[in-house]
């Protein structure tokens, strides 16, 4: 094996073995969400957080460093987006202010500022189609995304199961677990 090969993937899984821990800490009994499961209803509808170690491993079979900006569609408390930042430059768009703060504050606390940043909006308002990758964990029908992403080029990634697009092109589904990544062109 090839000793500068190994030293990156050590770094690597170190990186992530924090971002793992730091969400698994906040999504705990003892973290900021009390006693219920990590969800949220926000103005704009519910938020429900991705495993990290599940998006770590999708991320990484995907190739995600091959993308040069990933953009989170509703980034909730940033675990995507965090994640999402040990392989390329990543922005996550959230409306509600407590999680758009708690995900400016992950970002802060994981030392990853450099790579990944937050922005509180609607993400129908901002120019996506500006990324060459998108990721959103949907929480209704993906209609109005698909209409403002008409003629755009990229990869969008939906985490879980519910309201694939009718638009676009199902190019792989990745499981872990009872979780899924599909990958649409």
């Amino acid at each position: 094996m090839n000793p500068i090969q190994s030293s990156e993937d050590s770094r690597e899984a170190k990186r992530a073995a924090g971002i793992i821990a730091y969400f698994r800490r906040l999504h705990g009994r003892d973290g900021d969400y009390g006693e219920a499961l990590p969800y949220r209803l926000t103005a704009s509808g519910a938020w429900a957080a991705s495993r990290p170690e599940h998006l770590f491993n999708f991320f990484k079979r995907v190739d995600l460093s091959r993308f040069r900006l990933f953009i989170d569609l509703g980034s909730g408390d940033g675990v995507a987006s965090c994640t999402a930042g040990l392989f390329t430059r990543s922005v996550g768009i959230e409306s509600d202010p407590f999680l758009a703060s708690r995900a400016a504050r992950a970002a802060r606390d994981l030392n990853l500022l450099s790579r990944v940043g937050f922005i509180r909006a609607d993400f129908l308002t901002q120019r996506i189609q500006a990324a060459d990758c998108l990721y959103i964990y949907p929480d209704k029908p993906i209609d109005a995304l698909e209409k403002t992403l008409e003629g755009w080029d990229g990869t969008l990634f939906i985490y879980g199961p519910h309201f694939p697009p009718k638009r676009l092109s199902l190019m792989e589904k990745l499981r872990r677990g009872r979780e899924t990544l599909s990958v649409y062109t």
